[in-house]
């Protein structure tokens, strides 16, 4: 065969493949419903990774408490997991419920998730955290459009190490005995372990609830100032640029298709 024409053939395969992908990815959304979601900070990194923007969503970290048909201590990293989405105020749409099994059609939107990890084991289930990724993390742009976006998502002009080390500084101007706290890593879930126990030292009579209560209070004011730092610091805080919106299509089998982007009142397609 000329090598001509064999080039032809081949340029021309490639042509078709890439014909009938579009084809099969916009046959997917011609039923599927739009929603928006809104992001957070996706913070050190950059997300700028050559033409396209890695995202994370308000919707990627869920609390256990969600969960309607399976405990946590019943999942396992992989899961699929369906997440019920309202829109109660504004135009994004946020987590309602968390199912395991898939739930019928009952003119409600289910958007298809993956557990990658849930976190808190020492904690009450209530207060255990899901991570989830949806298969809509990623949004190819073009080169230009790619940079234009980078740094909106990071959450925060300042370094990570700048923050770290502005952190220090508000730390060391604690007072000692909050320093020590923080130090020790004490935490919110340690305190109510510390509460039961002072309990029972009232009981056995090896403390008065006067003095039980001092106990508790000095440990709640010191981890209150060093949530308060945190928080200050943090990359919302941080952040005076506005969050990216996406638009999403789900399918009706509750997969994701990010089909837009907002990014302060510019439209990435």
């Amino acid at each position: 065969m000329n090598k001509r024409y064999l080039t032809f053939i081949i340029i021309a395969l490639q042509l078709i493949f890439l014909s009938s992908m579009i084809v099969f990815h916009n046959t997917k959304l011609i039923n599927s419903r739009m929603i928006l979601l809104k992001t957070v900070p996706y913070d050190p990194l950059s997300i700028f990774r050559g033409t396209y923007a890695a995202l994370r969503y308000e919707i990627s970290s869920l609390p256990a408490s969600l969960l309607q048909d399976v405990r946590p201590k019943d999942l396992k990293n992989g899961d699929e997991l369906f997440v019920l989405l309202i829109k109660e105020n504004g135009d994004t749409w946020q987590a309602k419920a968390i199912y395991k099994r898939e739930p019928k059609d009952d003119g409600n939107i289910y958007l298809r998730g993956r557990l990658k990890y849930y976190y808190g084991y020492y904690q009450g289930e209530e207060e255990r955290k899901l991570d989830l990724e949806y298969g809509i993390e990623s949004f190819f742009l073009s080169e230009d459009s790619a940079k234009a976006v980078d740094g909106v998502n990071l959450g925060s002009p300042v370094d990570w190490r700048e923050r770290d080390r502005k952190r220090k500084e508000r730390l060391d101007q604690l007072d000692e005995e909050t320093k020590r706290i923080n130090k020790a890593g004490l935490t919110e879930w340690w305190l109510k372990k510390l509460d039961t126990e002072t309990e029972v030292w009232v009981k056995e009579g090896t403390i008065t609830q006067d003095a039980k209560g001092s106990i508790h209070d000095k440990y709640v004011k010191a981890l209150e100032k060093i949530k308060a730092i945190d928080e200050d610091l943090s990359p919302q805080r941080l952040s005076s640029q506005k969050p990216i919106i996406v638009e999403v299509a789900v399918d009706s089998n509750s997969f994701g298709h990010p089909t837009r982007l907002f990014v302060e009142g510019k439209e990435y397609k």
